[in-house]
């Protein structure tokens, strides 16, 4: 099917509780916050506690020097190039570190991920655009 055959989607917005579902769903995500060197945006892995976004990062990280204690955004999507079709979720909320570090999720990358972050989420919005003429929600 060509990209010429796919008629434009419609946008869909989600309620907290397929947020929270399509957040649980994907094991990376990005965090963005504005800090010493501009706006940056990073992939993270990440695990989902209750109402709380929990990563893990080096104590000497970019985002671990300018997150803690600062508001942030956090968004997990899916995209689905082929079909138009995909979803988006977006958190803003305050960043902590946290005293004791929980499980967490479990980093890709190699290195010492010691320092816990913990975003507690103030506000949790998402979309998923779906074909038209379709009953997906």
């Amino acid at each position: 099917m060509s990209t010429s055959d796919v008629r434009p989607g419609r946008l869909v917005v989600l309620s907290d509780d397929e947020c929270w579902d399509l957040l649980r769903s994907r094991p990376v995500g990005r965090i963005a916050w504005s800090g010493d060197q501009g706006v940056s945006v990073v992939p993270v892995n990440f695990a989902v506690d209750g109402e709380a976004i929990l990563l893990r990062t080096t104590p000497y990280s970019l985002m671990a020097r300018d997150c803690a204690g600062q508001e942030v955004a956090f968004e997990v999507d899916e995209i689905d190039d082929e079909h138009r079709r995909g979803w988006s979720v977006l958190v803003r909320g305050r960043c902590e570190r946290e005293e004791r570090p929980s499980e967490g999720p479990h980093p890709w990358a190699t290195g010492s991920r010691l320092l816990g972050l913990r975003i507690g989420v103030r506000s949790l919005s998402g979309r998923r655009i779906v074909s038209s003429g379709s009953a997906d929600a």
